[in-house]
């Protein structure tokens, strides 16, 4: 990632957040000048949310020389957002988001053209423009957190889907009356290979009291202290119920991933989010169990890569979408 330099085509790439909004000047080789955070007051509401992201966007561009200076606006913002930029399922934590229009604000106030979309999704064009999908047509990222989110890439471009809804890969079932999941179906891939999905995994395991592993105790222990960080601490030690957690979890995202691959043949397959602090582990289990899922002429031609862009990739996928759409 750049910080300063000389540019050519900019964008203000926003990254909403429930506490923070997140904003930066972004061109093709990264951030320009830094990120600036500003509260999202999400308590005052949607009206209150949009004008905290409209005054941040006129600093940048007072910043960067003026809105004449840009090309667009990128937003990435949690739900999604449909083709006349009106904002669906905003989110519990940001409440009024909710059908809040956010293309002619922007429009209206700096005469500048705006793309947004699911803040997550948004993340794979980061991957494709500055990390791990540079120089790749078709990609899929998916970012495992407190969900499994993701983005497609097709051509080049961030597949959007007819309604904006594209790249719900989280909710790809992947166990046929498996674990109950709020999106109203069971077996979501999220379910397991989320963070909070490997924690339930180790508590319910620990469960069976024949099981004695450091591990099984420690959790029935201290049930609310296991995070997916501890399963891995556990798993670096060869812990036996870690690593059936682990197998687990990578077993349900590899077919996850198979399906992908089957479905789009992708150059790459990219993992990224939290759980892939955990390193090569996770990346060479999803790789056995996602060649188990998925026809194999396919599979030899799609690499599986962790993520490289850290934690402004946010405010980077957010400048990426105005870039790929109005450069």
């Amino acid at each position: 990632m750049r910080i300063g330099g000389a540019m050519g085509k900019k964008a203000i790439g926003i990254d909403l957040g429930g506490t923070a909004i997140k904003g930066a000047v972004i061109d093709e080789s990264g951030i320009c000048g830094g990120v600036t955070r500003v509260p999202t007051e999400a308590d005052g509401g949607g009206p209150r949310i949009m004008e905290n992201i409209l005054s941040l966007i006129g600093k940048l561009a007072e910043g960067g020389g003026g809105p004449g200076e840009f090309i667009g606006v990128g937003i990435g913002t949690p739900g999604f957002v449909d083709s006349d930029g009106v904002i669906l399922n905003g989110g519990a934590n940001l409440p009024g988001w909710t059908g809040m229009q956010v293309y002619a604000p922007i429009a209206e106030r700096f005469g500048l053209k705006a793309s947004a979309a699911n803040d997550v999704t948004s993340v794979a064009l980061a991957e494709l423009m500055f990390g791990a999908g540079r120089g790749i047509q078709n990609m899929v990222c998916f970012a495992l957190g407190t969900g499994v989110g993701g983005g497609i890439v097709t051509n080049g471009r961030l597949y959007k889907g007819g309604h904006g809804m594209a790249g719900e890969i989280g909710h790809i079932v992947v166990e046929t009356d498996g674990e109950p999941c709020p999106c109203g179906q069971r077996g979501c891939v999220e379910r397991y290979a989320s963070a909070p999905g490997i924690v339930k995994m180790a508590i319910d395991f620990s469960k069976d009291e024949g099981c004695k592993t450091d591990f099984a105790l420690a959790v029935r222990k201290n049930p609310g202290e296991v995070t997916s960080k501890s399963v891995y601490e556990y798993v670096a030690k060869g812990d036996p119920l870690a690593l059936r957690v682990h197998e687990r979890a990578c077993d349900m995202l590899g077919r996850a991933a198979g399906i992908i691959i089957n479905t789009f043949s992708p150059d790459r397959v990219v993992l990224g989010g939290g759980v892939m602090m955990a390193g090569n582990v996770v990346l060479e289990a999803v790789k056995k169990y996602a060649a188990l899922h998925c026809w194999s002429e396919i599979f030899k031609l799609c690499e599986i890569v962790p993520a490289q862009m850290g934690e402004d990739s946010g405010v980077l996928g957010a400048g990426a979408l105005a870039l790929e759409e109005f450069g």
